[in-house]
């Protein structure tokens, strides 16, 4: 029997041109955090320029059943970005076949 889990994981990065601090940075995170946790149901993390105040690297990261499900949730995602009042310089986004891609499931 083959798996049909897919992992999607999305890599974006940010600008705040109206921050001037890293407090004033953190607003917009939390708000988009939050947007992702409950709207998206996706995990979410900032992992890069934690320390400059206008930019940031966050990467998202879902589970779906199917890899159409997985690439459409995260063109959602894309889309919401773009949507926001930040600037998006700069998104990746990466889908696993199926988790047996990952590990010899059937051994």
């Amino acid at each position: 029997m083959r798996p049909d889990a897919c992992i999607g994981v999305l890599l974006a990065e940010l600008h705040f041109p109206a921050s001037r601090s890293l407090k004033e940075k953190r607003a917009p995170l939390t708000s988009l955090r939050d947007v992702a946790h409950n709207r998206f149901r996706v995990s979410f993390s900032e992992v890069g320029l934690q320390d400059v105040w206008q930019r940031a690297r966050v990467l998202i990261v879902l589970a779906a059943s199917s890899l159409q499900q997985a690439r459409e949730r995260l063109d959602d995602i894309d889309r919401y970005l773009h949507g926001q009042d930040f600037e998006v310089t700069r998104v990746l986004i990466k889908t696993t076949d199926t988790v047996d891609t990952l590990w010899d499931i059937d051994s």
